[in-house]
């Protein structure tokens, strides 16, 4: 049993850095922390007089608003290599979120003894344990339960995408994606339209993003893969509409789906690994349905 909840807290879990996710999340869980408050009145506010209480609910939800999104927006940028998403595991989720909700019911606890003493409130209404420790001891056991959830809807979600794959790549008659009447030797354009790589397509594995340039991977390369100055999406607007076959899979990588060999996946999402290729190349989340209908064209 032990061990099995230890595999379950080690299996992967997706990290989300975006900025807007991030945003979005504080800001609507600074508007139920608001209407709860306001609507449900617990462990005694209805008692206390109405202007203090409003500047508490406000406060809350305030203090709910900006510890999500600090510890979102400083924590994974002053320690990358912990918030790594290759790394990130649903335990280190649970213990993410553990650490939210303590900085959240420091913050309130904080809040409640200013606005206490501001309006001459008696000081047992601020109790550290209760508005610290008790606030996560309750909030852990949802906090483990829906990441657990979701772990699980996302393996589901994973493992039907990798089935139907799998399927259409190794079924009869499988053939990659039909293009236009471009011709099969391609040719990369840096950013300055001099420096220029022709490549067959048939032997391109995969175009991968490092920094400022692109490292372009052709199959039976005996020498490190050559680099061209140039973002990746720009590499992406140049070659897709002409080779439909080669997908933007991830931020850094542009695939050559005609090499997939075999698809695996978790809660994290896609792994795709590539004929005469070592490795495996992640897939993100916002390219899973593309690339099911990319797959879809086999």
């Amino acid at each position: 049993m032990l061990r099995k909840i230890r595999g379950t807290l080690a299996s992967p879990y997706p990290f989300e850095p975006s900025l807007l996710p991030l945003l979005l999340y504080g800001l609507g869980s600074a508007l139920f922390v608001f209407l709860f408050f306001t609507v449900f009145e617990p462990w005694g506010f209805s008692l206390l007089p109405a202007a203090p209480r409003r500047a508490l609910f406000a406060g809350y939800s305030l203090v709910t608003f900006l510890a999500i999104f600090l510890n979102g927006l400083l924590l994974p940028r002053l320690l990358p290599r912990l918030f790594r998403e290759e790394a990130w595991t649903l335990g280190r989720q649970i213990l993410w979120m553990g650490w939210v909700t303590l900085t959240i019911g420091l913050g309130c606890y904080l809040l409640s003894a200013a606005i206490c003493g501001h309006f001459g409130i008696p000081a047992h209404w601020v109790r550290l344990r209760t508005i610290v420790v008790d606030t996560f001891l309750i909030a852990i056991f949802p906090i483990t339960l829906i990441n657990l959830a979701n772990s699980a809807r996302l393996l589901r979600r994973s493992a039907r995408v990798v089935e139907e794959t799998n399927r259409r790549l190794e079924g009869p008659g499988a053939s990659p994606p039909k293009g236009s009447a471009c011709a099969e030797r391609l040719r990369i354009m840096a950013e300055n339209d001099k420096d220029s790589l022709d490549v067959i397509l048939a032997d391109l594995l995969y175009i991968q993003a490092e920094e400022n340039y692109v490292r372009v991977h052709v199959r039976g390369e005996t020498s490190p893969p050559p680099l061209l100055r140039s973002s990746l999406t720009r590499i992406e607007r140049q070659l897709r509409s002409c080779h439909p076959s080669l997908f933007r899979c991830h931020r850094a990588w542009i695939i050559n789906t005609t090499r997939i060999a075999r698809v695996e996946g978790n809660a994290q999402g896609l792994k795709l690994t590539l004929k005469d290729a070592a490795g495996v190349i992640p897939v993100s989340r916002r390219y899973v349905r593309e690339f099911r209908r990319v797959i879809r064209g086999y």
